[in-house]
């Protein structure tokens, strides 16, 4: 029995037309007709042919297998390879036979290359670049610069080497004279140098090169001396004051 027939038979049994089997299968209406008449030129060539007749197979929930085996049959291409197959149908290029490479002629290439490397370093040997003249020595000469006894403030004239004055450092004592004070103090740094209450009667030195911070919970109750100068109380009883100390420089908050 023929491919096409039982395509037909197989349809039928379905219960559906061309029309519909076209609409599930996305195959022409044309070339269902041709492949139940056992034309299978429409379908693009054989590898085209069966892959259709798969389709039709999945969707008819028939046989695939015993159908492209008699397709198979009916065509005589079942031992032939598959890439003659798919070259016959136009989905692959042919394949062409690669040229063949004489040996001979590749030792020849191969001893060209090996004479060309040996003579490469040799002609290179022959040409010698023009000799450079030596490079004249450099001659440091070490000058003084005389030191300044005197320090030279900013603006000094053009010549002179200004030196840095030593700044001295701020020194604050804190007495509490007059009732106990929680006390905090940091440097310039923001580093904090003491934490806690300051008892009545006692007294506490904090020195810095830079900036000296305090802040006092009870100024009233404390007096301030300030590189040895007396500052008096910073506020009142019950005062919460904020002070900074430098050298030459002091700024309540």
């Amino acid at each position: 029995m023929s491919v096409g027939l039982l395509l037909r038979q197989a349809r039928e049994s379905a219960g559906m037309s061309i029309d519909e089997l076209s609409s599930h299968t996305c195959i022409r209406r044309s070339v269902l007709n041709d492949l139940e008449s056992d034309n299978f030129q429409t379908s693009g060539g054989l590898a085209y042919a069966r892959g259709h007749i798969r389709n039709i197979a999945r969707v008819l929930h028939a046989n695939g297998d015993l159908l492209v085996d008699e397709f198979n049959a009916m065509n005589q291409d079942y031992n032939r390879p598959m890439i003659d197959l798919l070259s016959e149908n136009n989905v692959t290029p042919v394949r062409r036979s690669k040229p063949r490479v004489s040996f001979g002629l590749l030792a020849k290439v191969a001893a060209s290359i090996v004479v060309l490397l040996i003579a490469t370093p040799t002609a290179a040997s022959f040409i010698h670049s023009p000799k450079k003249s030596p490079p004249k020595p450099i001659t440091h000469t070490a000058t003084t610069t005389p030191s300044v006894a005197s320090s030279v403030t900013n603006g000094a004239p053009a010549g002179t080497t200004a030196v840095a004055t030593k700044t001295t450092p701020v020194a604050v004592v804190i007495s509490a004279n007059a009732g106990s004070t929680w006390l905090a103090v940091s440097d310039s740094s923001g580093t904090l140098l003491f934490s806690g209450t300051l008892p009545n009667g006692s007294s506490k030195s904090f020195s810095d090169s830079q900036l000296v911070n305090f802040t006092i919970g009870n100024a009233g109750a404390v007096d301030i001396n300030v590189n040895g100068r007396d500052a008096g109380a910073p506020g009142a009883i019950g005062e919460v004051v904020h002070l900074q100390f430098g050298p030459g420089v002091s700024s309540q908050g």
